[in-house]
């Protein structure tokens, strides 16, 4: 007896132990994300009221000519007056919009430098907050650089990274200030020296380099690779092709992958070999399934699932789908990219699928609403949208809702 008891005394001392290592791993892993979430989530708080401000002036600007006025979407502001066939109150008002545009899509613009800088501040402090910054300016443009083409050496600008590239510069350079503030002791009297000029000096260089040798062009490799995928889909049949085109236009809302099927589509629906039904869909898409999430979570599941700050965004979001803006999507993909990307892209594919197999059509290149007169058969088009939208919007609550309900997810209503 006494021999079996110390064998259980000994297995339950090893279990002991396991149970100790496995609830130690599972703190860590824990509270690594609720690190990165917390950083992230600043970054989000300041980029949302500019988001919405940019977004919506911009949005304003463009009902003016195409909703107001009744202009041809293809038609530009500047190319409608020129015209001459405005005048009086109705030039006025396009020379408004004209301005509201700069100054929208200017606002609208920074959204991302400033999440980079305050996720980049999150970190590292306010010594990160200015690199933080110009590798976000650097990820939406960046440095041109010099290279040789036809026997001249001339700058070109490569493919920007867009909010990916954001994320990574933002953390990389959040913990490298953050390290040189404890890897650099100097005297107290140089302190004023460290933190003014020589830690900013150091990290604008690292950013610099980072940004312009690595970061810029493994999105332009990026951008490559996808738009050699899509060359190839739209070589074996419009449905593969849809189907691409959908995820890879959903995928960054806006960035280097977007771009490039926004290219190759082009370029396809102009010379009328297939349709853009599937890309001018996937633009809107995530954005009107991230935000009807934010009006049917209580809905839906008796709570509130996200916090207080996204259920503006959401509605944002929603108007900014209207108008054929994308981007209304970033908040909610930044804050948990690892699920909300796949899911949004999902949803785009079943969305612009179910429209194209219903019979919808699209040649114009415009996804606002003003554009929708222009779509073959309308209501499949409007059918596939609120399917993939509904389909987002109904699983990313009950997804964020089982988080709250496991104690993975708290949310400050």
């Amino acid at each position: 007896m006494a021999v079996k008891k110390k064998v259980v005394g000994s297995a339950t001392s090893k279990n002991n132990g396991n149970n100790t290592i496995e609830n130690k791993t599972v703190s860590t892993n824990t509270s690594a994300w609720t690190e990165f979430s917390k950083h992230v989530m600043t970054g989000i708080s300041y980029m949302i009221p500019v988001l919405i401000m940019g977004g919506l002036i911009g949005a304003i600007s463009q009902l003016i000519p195409y909703v107001f006025l009744k202009i041809d979407p293809s038609v530009s502001i500047i190319d409608a007056m020129n015209t001459g066939n405005y005048i009086g109150t109705s030039f006025t008002m396009l020379k408004l919009a004209s301005l509201m545009e700069n100054f929208g899509f200017t606002l609208f613009s920074f959204a991302i430098p400033l999440f980079a800088a305050f996720t980049a501040n999150s970190i590292g402090g306010k010594n990160a907050l200015a690199a933080g910054f110009i590798g976000g300016y650097v990820a939406i443009k960046p440095i041109a650089r010099v290279v040789m083409e036809e026997g001249k050496w001339i700058t070109k600008s490569p493919v920007p990274s867009g909010f990916l590239g954001a994320i990574l510069i933002a953390f990389i350079i959040g913990y490298f200030v953050k390290w040189l503030n404890k890897k650099i002791n100097l005297p107290h009297n140089w302190l004023a020296f460290k933190t003014t000029f020589l830690i900013p000096l150091i990290s604008a260089l690292f950013c610099m380099i980072l940004m312009v040798f690595v970061i810029t062009p493994f999105g332009g490799w990026l951008n490559g690779l996808i738009k050699s995928l899509l060359q190839a889909a739209g070589n074996t049949g419009q449905y593969v092709y849809a189907l691409v085109l959908s995820a890879t236009t959903a995928f960054d809302l806006g960035g280097p992958v977007n771009k490039a099927a926004g290219f190759v589509a082009l370029g396809f629906t102009t010379e009328k070999v297939l349709p853009i039904t599937a890309r001018c869909l996937s633009i809107v898409i995530p954005s009107f399934g991230l935000g009807l999430s934010t009006l049917i979570d209580k809905k839906l599941v008796g709570r509130r699932v996200y916090d207080k700050q996204f259920y503006q965004a959401g509605k944002t979001a929603i108007f900014l789908a209207f108008m054929g803006i994308s981007e209304g999507s970033i908040p909610f993909a930044l804050e948990r990219p690892s699920f909300c990307i796949p899911l949004y892209v999902s949803g785009s594919i079943v969305g612009s699928m179910t429209a194209i197999a219903l019979g919808a059509v699209q040649w114009f290149p415009e996804s606002a609403i003003w554009a929708w007169p222009l779509v073959k058969n309308i209501i499949p088009y409007i059918i596939g949208l609120i399917v993939g939208a509904i389909f987002i919007a109904v699983i990313n609550v009950l997804h964020r809702n089982k988080l709250i309900k496991d104690g993975k997810l708290v949310v400050n209503e």
